[in-house]
């Protein structure tokens, strides 16, 4: 928000001589802004200026009369990508809700296994945030066993946590 809040006052300024106040202006394009990083949508691969530009021009377009004028020979044929609907997006409280649930459910799984074997599990895949993933050669060396035993124990507590998730209903992907 705060890296486009000058946008929204340079489009604002362009629109001021038409007989609209240049905070009035400004306020419906911060209002029309914070709509925008609403609704994007960075996978679609349009940058979030360009996005929060055309959805600023278009509340304009829709407040003074004169702009639609001038509007309609800049069409583009991306409108549909700025009439998203929010009801196609997530909404962040649910994706967090649904974040934490897949971390308790992950917890509850991992107290199956005893300590070594959550050991392994956590640092064989970098479940622990801010570490990387360890071979299994570094596994072996900091446990003081092979790097095959610790392949067989890795094994035996992914085979745990497979039946855990059947017995929770959890679906899983597959581990390779």
């Amino acid at each position: 928000l705060q890296a486009n809040l000058r946008l929204v006052v340079s489009i604002a300024k362009r629109h001021v001589d038409q007989g609209h106040d240049l905070f009035e202006l400004v306020s419906d394009g911060n209002i029309s802004l914070m709509r925008a990083i609403d609704k994007f949508d960075f996978a679609r691969g349009f940058k979030m200026s360009t996005y929060a530009s055309w959805a600023i021009m278009r509340n304009f377009a829709r407040t003074i009369p004169h702009e639609q004028q001038q509007r309609d020979r800049f069409r583009t044929g991306h409108d549909e990508f700025f009439n998203a609907s929010e009801e196609r997006r997530s909404n962040q409280h649910d994706l967090e809700s649904a974040q934490r649930q897949r971390e308790s459910q992950v917890r509850k799984m991992m107290d199956r296994l005893d300590e070594r074997e959550q050991q392994i599990v956590i640092s064989r895949f970098g479940l622990e945030h801010g570490r990387e993933p360890q071979t299994l050669e570094q596994l072996g060396a900091k446990l003081g066993v092979s790097k095959e035993r610790v392949r067989q124990i890795a094994a035996r507590a992914i085979n745990k946590l497979r039946l855990a998730a059947s017995e929770e209903k959890i679906e899983m992907l597959a581990v390779s």
